[in-house]
């Protein structure tokens, strides 16, 4: 039953890309309720967090249209307590599109890229943010585009400034809080600590070496001679595999096109 309902709602999604007029590349599912990172992350006890859900993605998508890669993510839950739009969600997909790049998923995130970027976008409301492999701020022509009613976020790339062919690069998406500081600004993935407070989540520990990150995508396993060689590690084991002992931060896998 399970499997029908996966093959359903990706042909639903399907449709919907080929409605907009765009390619399809990729497309990847997720678990609704996971957006507890290594597992026992909570969401901020202020009344604006609602139930949680801001930061669970059920889907992500690779499209290609007029020129522009397209990143789709679908949440479970966008909301607008202030009437300001979404301020609550940050979203972002490190690219890696050649050898070198940035080790470092940047903004607060507090992990490290299998895949360093050449790229990294960061999406947060109506705000879009591209930084390069120096960790500089580059204006590439990004935009995004948020429907609070599908809980859809669409961040529209030019191809042609991220050098390359789409089709060869990898990806790592993932999903958090944002924290603007009280600017309202693009701003940062708000920190977890280790009790949930009004403006930070919980489940973390007292130094600041746990990601900020409540979702990610899990990778398939990689097929050896047509086999899977072993099974995937899961959510919550990637994203808990940090040592304060020994310093170590999560790193986290790249998504390839198939």
């Amino acid at each position: 039953m399970k499997t029908i309902m996966v093959v359903l709602i990706m042909s639903v999604l399907m449709l919907c890309t080929a409605a907009h007029g765009a390619e399809l590349l990729s497309v990847w599912q997720d678990p609704a309720g996971d957006d507890t990172g290594d597992g026992d992350y909570v969401y901020p006890t202020n009344a604006a967090f609602g139930e949680g859900g801001e930061a669970d993605i059920l889907s992500f998508s690779i499209e290609k249209e007029n020129g522009n890669i397209i990143f789709v993510f679908r949440m479970r839950s966008l909301v607008d307590p202030w009437g300001v739009g979404n301020r609550l969600t940050m979203v972002a997909v490190a690219v890696d599109t050649e050898e070198g790049g940035d080790k470092e998923f940047r903004r607060n995130a507090n992990v490290l890229l299998a895949a360093p970027s050449e790229y990294q976008i960061f999406a947060a409301g109506e705000t879009v943010a591209v930084i390069d492999a120096e960790s500089e701020l580059i204006d590439i022509g990004a935009v995004v585009t948020t429907d609070m009613k599908t809980g859809i976020i669409r961040i529209s790339v030019p191809i042609a400034q991220m050098d390359g062919a789409a089709s060869a690069w990898r990806f790592t998406p993932v999903a958090g809080l944002q924290d603007d500081y009280g600017a309202g600004g693009l701003g940062d993935f708000r920190e977890v600590k280790v009790e949930p407070e009004e403006w930070r989540g919980g489940g973390g520990h007292d130094l600041a070496i746990d990601p900020n990150i409540y979702d990610i995508i899990v990778p398939e396993a990689k097929k050896v001679l047509g086999i899977f060689g072993g099974r995937a590690r899961s959510q919550e084991e990637i994203l808990g595999a940090y040592s304060l002992e020994r310093g170590e931060y999560v790193v986290l896998p790249a998504l390839e096109i198939n």
